[in-house]
């Protein structure tokens, strides 16, 4: 395979701070790897190669390699060098990795359709849990979120922050340790998929599901796990269909990746 030469004009990773630098080059080579930019065993550029061409040092390069690397993109072999992995060994639910694939235009729609996939079993099961063990506190965060989601306009930031806000919540408040460790890849999957939904697609639905998390929240405040499990996956189900109907991508028949 040929190797890939960095020769994009974008290329610019001047900053005052080294950990900075160190991230931009890795959002650079994530963002080409996810849009096919860097093909699946294609070689990245070598640091000799970029270093010259972007004008950074050898030190952020190699750390930039490794953040990629860690997140399952990148094998480095001593004779071949540094390749994209196969992609069915990238953490796909990685923020940084959900960030890339939005980051490089609309995502495909296997990405799209998988995210929602994932949400369809975690989150209502989720609300389950939290329908039977949600404290005061976590109450406060939800009334916090759907305020928030009530007083912002759906396309500002503040409105898709508030919205996974809402969905934090009912990681945390299902107390599932390890279902927690999963909040950070989940709620970079709401804010990106909610925020392509309402303000980047073309012709954006302008509905707002303010009620229907309200309605998730009345039951999980009611201790109605059934009914808490019931009306999260009519949301989860509504907010593919709005996607769905909004854009060219059949979410429905797309191939398996």
């Amino acid at each position: 395979m040929k190797q890939a030469a960095p020769t994009d004009p974008a290329m610019s990773f001047s900053t005052r701070s080294v950990r900075r630098i160190n991230g931009s080059i890795a959002d650079w080579l994530g963002r080409k790897i996810v849009s096919g930019d860097l093909a699946e065993g294609e070689q990245v550029p070598t640091e000799m190669d970029f270093i010259q061409q972007a004008g950074v040092s050898r030190s952020a390069y190699r750390e930039a390699l490794r953040q990629v690397a860690g997140k399952g993109m990148l094998i480095s072999r001593t004779r071949s060098g540094t390749r994209v992995a196969p992609r069915e060994a990238w953490t796909l639910l990685d923020p940084d990795v959900v960030r890339w694939f939005f980051d490089s235009g609309p995502p495909p729609d296997w990405f799209i359709r998988a995210m929602y996939e994932l949400r369809s079993m975690i989150e209502p099961a989720a609300a389950g849990f939290a329908a039977q063990r949600r404290t005061e506190a976590d109450l406060d965060a939800f009334r916090s979120a759907l305020h928030a989601m009530r007083t912002c306009e759906m396309t500002e930031t503040s409105w898709h922050q508030a919205d996974a806000g809402f969905h934090r919540a009912l990681l945390r408040s299902s107390q599932n340790p390890v279902l927690i460790t999963l909040e950070a890849g989940i709620c970079a999957a709401v804010a990106f998929t909610t925020a392509f939904r309402y303000r980047d697609m073309p012709n954006p639905h302008t509905r707002n599901p303010v009620d229907e998390h309200a309605a998730v929240f009345e039951r999980i405040e009611a201790g109605d796990a059934s009914g808490a499990h019931r009306l999260m996956a009519q949301l989860v189900d509504t907010a593919l269909l709005d996607t769905s109907g909004a854009t060219v991508f059949d979410l429905k028949t797309a191939p398996s990746p």
